[in-house]
């Protein structure tokens, strides 16, 4: 018996011809020539794929409904963890994305169905001895059970689906199973294959893609003046690769073997500027060279140094803790300083270069390790134009003095502030500090007082982040990633997050997912759409519920206008790849926002996971 996909196929391929052969009366009949007339009939072809694609696609969905595990995400049990194809070695999971069953606890999502009717249940899944689970579809569980074996692609009978809501569970679980989707679907032949092109959102579309060495640190701008951008790969270890735009390596530096062990806990120190203003963007960063530590800085094509200093550190040896750099604004005139913020452990530095790298300031603490953070942030917090310097709980004018801190507050090195944004969460006018601060939580303060507007709690509050995010919450919204520890002894994950949602004075408002979920997940925001600003945490695209909607493979990384066309794209780094995504739907002006000088230093540049 025919199937009604095997009828769809047949219809649209005849419509195909009957449209072709009218097509080449009309063509004749207008008299056109010939070169027209291949024009024409390609476009007219072009556009009868596109429909007869569309067409598929909707009889697709309309036929078929696809659950992937992050579905199950909004109450996640304790005990239950993100997995991806690298960790189960694996070719591909569906989104890159499984769920590890460890609890008995079920897990449950609704779909939507838009043709009540016969289903056919699919669903792919792993394990190994002991571990299973079954499907609850709304009051009938299957009578297989799913999770045993190597990973594989199982059929688990026939249901009848309403239109409308239906309720889906994981359900009588044996510890240890993994499932990355499931699917229903009234074709009772569907496979791997017809489900591999629906991963992902709709909207979203891959730009570019690269292979790069393994790095916590990528850093972008334009070294070659051609108007794209290119991008230095910082290893662990402190080495550096410059990167064209199509991904072609343009040079190579190699850190010597010498403490490397102690280089590679942190994220390494380097920034893409043009210092010189020729239009091509030179590297600066840490080089050691005849034994001796030095802060180059480098030709962007070549790597050959073009000036040089003696790393603002004590002799070696000593230890790395937090070593970094970001572009400043010290003066009127164009934004063309370095900011250096070198962390030893009970003697920290922070320093002030010019574009030769001639030293403007230094000013030095007497602290532990982490006591000032992780990062340098030149900011114009008083709104004249010029930079002041933000390090932990410390901030300096542009000559280096001290404006304010507050040590009394967080005098211990492990409270100490994990990464910063800035807003005017008072409606003042003018720019405030909101600080994620570890285990002390969250700090608002005035941006040149000091002042608290207001704090809060959340966990070990490692990520943060400020805007108008939900909908029906009147002003700003305050989003912080509430980080936890697990035990590794006993197999779980060391690190794992959650959201915590405040409003702006500071109120409490949710948490998402109900649960941790593992990882050490950062935010990124910016004008996916073109037009209104975006929230992205790990994976998932924020909704204005607050809650995650998967949208990438893996977590974010970075966001910006990558392509120089006015929409900005996220940017995602693990296992060894780079790759750029942007929205499929996006208004696009044309107009690069990496033009606007200020534009390119806070958001592109001076870039952290901190």
């Amino acid at each position: 018996m025919k199937s009604k996909r095997y009828f769809t196929d047949l219809l649209l391929n005849k419509l195909k011809f009957f449209v072709l052969m009218k097509l080449d009366f009309l063509v004749q009949r207008l008299q056109l020539n010939l070169r027209f007339r291949k024009v024409f009939r390609k476009t007219i072809f072009a556009i009868i794929v596109i429909s007869v694609s569309l067409i598929k696609a909707q009889e697709f969905s309309r036929s078929t409904i696809i659950i992937p595990a992050s579905d199950f995400l909004d109450e996640i049990p304790k005990g239950n963890y993100m997995t991806n194809a690298n960790e189960q070695k694996q070719v591909w999971l569906f989104n890159n994305t499984g769920i590890l069953l460890n609890s008995e606890t079920n897990l449950m999502t609704k779909i939507n169905v838009s043709e009540a009717g016969q289903y056919h249940l699919f669903v792919r899944s792993a394990g190994s001895g002991k571990s299973s689970f079954k499907i609850a579809v709304n009051d009938r569980v299957t009578e297989h059970s799913f999770g045993r074996n190597a990973l594989n692609w199982e059929k688990g009978g026939v249901f009848s689906l309403k239109k409308g809501s239906n309720d889906i569970k994981i359900t009588r679980i044996g510890s240890g199973a993994m499932f990355d989707v499931l699917a229903l679907s009234k074709n009772s032949n569907l496979s791997e294959k017809d489900i591999y092109p629906k991963q992902l959102n709709d909207d979203v579309q891959l730009i570019k893609e690269y292979k790069i060495p393994l790095t916590n640190a990528v850093k972008f701008g334009d070294v070659n003046g051609d108007g794209k951008t290119d991008f230095l790969v910082l290893e662990r270890d402190f080495s550096a690769r410059v990167f064209d735009s199509d991904g072609k390596e343009l040079w190579h530096w190699k850190a010597p073997d010498e403490y490397k062990k102690e280089r590679s806990e942190f994220e390494a120190p380097g920034v893409v500027w043009d210092f010189d203003q020729d239009g091509k963007s030179e590297i600066a960063h840490w080089r050691m060279i005849d034994e001796k530590e030095w802060l180059v800085i480098a030709d962007g094509q070549t790597g050959k140094i073009k000036h040089k200093t003696e790393w603002p550190t004590q002799p070696l040896p000593h230890v790395y803790n937090n070593f970094r750099l970001a572009v400043g604004k010290f003066s009127a005139n164009h934004p063309n300083h370095l900011a250096v913020f070198t962390d030893m452990g009970n003697t920290i530095n922070i320093n002030a270069y010019d574009k030769n790298l001639k030293k403007l300031w230094q000013h030095t603490e007497k602290r532990k390790k982490d006591n000032l953070g992780h990062y340098i942030y030149p900011i114009d917090l008083d709104g004249d134009g010029i930079d002041e310097v933000l390090v932990g709980s410390l901030l300096l004018d542009s000559k280096g003095k001290t404006i304010w801190n507050k040590f009394d507050l967080i005098p211990d090195n492990h409270d100490h502030a994990d990464s910063y944004k800035f807003a005017d969460i008072n409606g003042d006018g003018k720019l405030d500090i909101i600080t994620a601060n570890s285990e002390t939580g969250i700090f608002i303060y005035e941006g040149m007082t000091g002042k608290i507007i207001w704090q809060n709690v959340a966990e070990h509050t490692q990520q943060i982040q400020v805007g108008n995010f939900l909908k029906n919450v009147p002003g700003l919204q305050v989003v912080a990633g509430g980080r936890t520890y697990g035990n590794r002894k006993i197999g779980e994950p060391y690190l794992s997050s959650q959201l915590y949602w405040f409003n702006q004075v500071g109120d409490l408002l949710f948490k998402w997912p109900g649960n941790p979920v593992n990882g050490n997940p950062d935010f990124v925001k910016g004008f996916w759409n073109g037009k209104t600003e975006q929230l992205f945490w790990f994976k998932f695209k924020i909704e204005d519920n607050g809650k995650g909607k998967l949208y990438f493979p893996d977590p974010v990384f970075h966001m910006f206008d990558f392509t120089g066309d006015g929409a900005e794209e996220v940017i995602t780094l693990a296992s060894g790849y780079l790759r750029i995504w942007g929205s499929k739907s996006a208004m696009r002006s044309g107009k690069d926002r990496k033009k606007d000088i200020m534009y390119l230093k806070n958001t592109v540049v001076n870039h952290t996971h901190y």
